[in-house]
């Protein structure tokens, strides 16, 4: 187990995995806070956070969403971004509904944008041929073909939306209960904290159903019963689609043969828990900047540069020589839920793996990285648009 020696001031920690063939490396990890000085610019924080050994949701777990992954996984083959905010109403006036969205920029060259449209509160509305009775309503099933068809209310005007998953598409229907006496659920796996999930046989088609709050600007919400896919910029969990097949075929041969290792399908891409849209590969590398619209209280666009800095490791071998690695910027989280952007913060975090009882000393540093030349920016640009 190397040594490790630390020259930059921020958080790190050493620990091991293994892959699914089963073979053991090692990772190391440096974890930097920052946040913004008066001017907008990103500062390192004096109070740097610690890591976050486990899952961290919003509230309760399974019952809110979450809000920051662990950062005690072993490889991330892309970059995950990831944005706890809230989105405020333009002109912060009451208002039915508008577009946020993000764009990531390197140099001349624009590497992804995401818009999402948010509501006020709505509802899916039941609409029935005539009125029926308290025992009809109790046994509405019976009494299908009085049923007309679903209305999608108008929203309400609000000043700021939650950017969480509680508000996209989703939820699940109890459907009865099985021969134990436990409820059965038809569960949407790709958010189950979601709304407006809609259950022909099985949601009470008399009362009112909380519609989705947060959807894609592309695909709206209008039919009852179709399946949406969850749109947020926040982080998703592993037990959720389209994580959870990532890790692998937990099934009886996996029990008898392989257990405890990881099985033979499991990608390290598992470990990338940011929205499918906001996984980025190749990483970041730093100098990039995040243009948040419509998530800043008072303002409608903000934009984030981050530093121009890469982590390294030089591992030193029992003769001396030294072998330098650089360190994948392996998620960036903007924690900027808060009206105050002093109150905001960006976690940035490295990563590196390496080959086990082969160093005497792993020393971290950092280097400070150039902006890209106009012509590096305009060939990158190029290449985007190939």
């Amino acid at each position: 187990m190397p040594e490790l020696i630390n020259l930059t001031p921020f958080p790190n920690f050493r620990y091991y995995s293994r892959d699914n063939q089963d073979r053991e490396f090692g990772i190391v990890i440096v974890k930097a806070t920052y946040e913004l000085d008066a001017s907008g610019r990103l500062v390192e924080a004096e109070e740097q956070a610690p890591m976050m050994f486990t899952d961290k949701c919003h509230g309760a777990v399974n019952v809110t969403s979450l809000w920051h992954p662990s950062d005690l996984v072993p490889n991330k083959p892309a970059t995950d971004l990831i944005v706890n905010a809230t989105a405020h109403a333009p002109g912060d006036k009451p208002t039915p509904d508008w577009l946020c969205g993000l764009t990531i920029r390197d140099g001349g060259a624009e590497l992804l944008s995401k818009q999402l449209r948010v509501t006020g509160p709505r509802q899916w509305q039941p609409v029935w041929k005539r009125r029926l009775n308290e025992r009809e309503a109790s046994e509405w099933q019976q009494h299908r073909k009085l049923f007309d068809r679903w209305e999608l209310s108008e929203p309400s005007p609000v000043m700021t939306v939650p950017l969480r998953y509680e508000y996209a598409f989703g939820g699940e229907v109890q459907k009865g209960l099985n021969e134990e006496s436990a409820p059965i659920f038809d569960t949407d796996h790709y958010n189950p904290l979601g709304r407006g999930k809609i259950n022909e046989d099985w949601t009470d088609h008399t009362q009112p159903v909380a519609a989705p709050q947060i959807e894609a600007p592309d695909d709206p919400i209008h039919e009852p019963y179709k399946t949406y896919r969850p749109q947020n910029f926040g982080p998703i969990p592993p037990a959720w689609l389209p994580r959870r097949p990532l890790g692998g075929t937990y099934d009886e041969h996996w029990q008898q043969t392989i257990w405890p290792a990881w099985p033979a399908d499991y990608s390290f891409a598992y470990h990338n828990s940011a929205h499918p849209d906001l996984v980025i590969k190749p990483h970041l590398k730093g100098h990039e900047q995040i243009v948040l619209t419509g998530m800043t209280k008072g303002t409608e666009d903000c934009a984030i540069n981050l530093p121009g800095e890469q982590a390294m490791v030089d591992f030193v071998r029992e003769d001396g020589t030294i072998e330098r690695e650089t360190m994948h910027l392996d998620t960036v989280f903007l924690d900027i839920a808060s009206a105050r952007q002093r109150d905001w913060r960006v976690y940035l975090s490295w990563r590196v793996n390496f080959e086990p009882d082969q160093f005497e000393q792993a020393i971290i540093h950092r280097i400070k990285l150039p902006h890209a030349p106009m012509d590096q920016q305009t060939e990158a640009k190029e290449d985007m648009a190939l």
